[in-house]
């Protein structure tokens, strides 16, 4: 399945049942709502964040009425998320992540790398999963990158690949990526840390990213700007102000 998706902005929601009793999600609805009213055209639904996945079902439910236009992610430790790092526990409920059919599913590619039965089992999910890599202490250089993303894109044409930039030049090396990308591959990449703010907005505009990633208010990843500074970035472009 092809998603047409040009220069938006994703904001990333914790899914979170607090108080331990609230089946509800009654926060997690208020923030998704919020961050479509803010001007948030995707929503990456983090999981990593519950605590309790006893009533997953019950949640995907709830959450249904936004899956058109969001990416379900499930982010291991390891992976520098909030799950833990059970390897058959986190299959177990990303296949019910891709059962229930949203927008995207976000699967790391380390894992999909390394699990042919799980990778199978997606291809004939007929779902559209978005293949993630991160990289939290440095840039790799180009070489690197670009070898990863042909291994990547084995497995969709969605590719996400976030780096560390240690300094602005790392983030130019990331956004140069752009330059040797086929059509057939629709990448987003950028990189964590202060230096790399410049590149969460600058992969849609001088890159050809399909979205970049904000925050409702406070940052769930280092250096990621907020949905509401997003928007004053992007009137300033249209605008042509900058």
């Amino acid at each position: 399945m092809i998603v047409a998706i040009k220069r938006r902005i994703c904001v990333s929601i914790p899914i979170v049942n607090d108080p331990p009793n609230n089946d509800d999600l009654d926060s997690t609805l208020a923030n998704i709502d919020r961050a479509i009213q803010k001007g948030a055209d995707l929503i990456e639904c983090r999981f990593d964040f519950l605590k309790d996945f006893g009533q997953i079902d019950q949640y995907l439910k709830i959450l249904s009425r936004y899956k058109d236009q969001c990416i379900y992610t499930l982010r291991s430790l390891s992976d520098g998320g909030n799950f833990s790092n059970d390897h058959l526990k986190r299959i177990n409920i990303l296949k019910r992540l891709i059962e229930a059919k949203p927008l995207f599913v976000d699967i790391e590619y380390e894992l999909i790398s390394s699990d042919d039965e799980f990778a199978d089992y997606i291809e004939c999910s007929n779902s559209t999963i978005l293949v993630s890599w991160h990289d939290f202490v440095k840039t790799p250089n180009q070489d690197e990158l670009i070898s990863l993303i042909n291994k990547m894109r084995v497995f969709t044409p969605y590719l996400k690949i976030v780096t560390t930039a240690m300094n602005i030049d790392d983030s130019i090396n990331i956004l140069r990526l752009y330059q040797f990308v086929d059509n057939h591959v629709n990448l987003i990449a950028f990189a964590m840390g202060g230096a790399g703010s410049i590149s969460r907005i600058l992969c849609v505009i001088t890159g050809d990213a399909p979205f970049t990633y904000a925050s409702l208010e406070t940052p769930i990843a280092p250096g990621q700007l907020s949905i509401d500074q997003m928007i004053a970035f992007k009137k300033l472009f249209e605008s042509k102000l900058i």
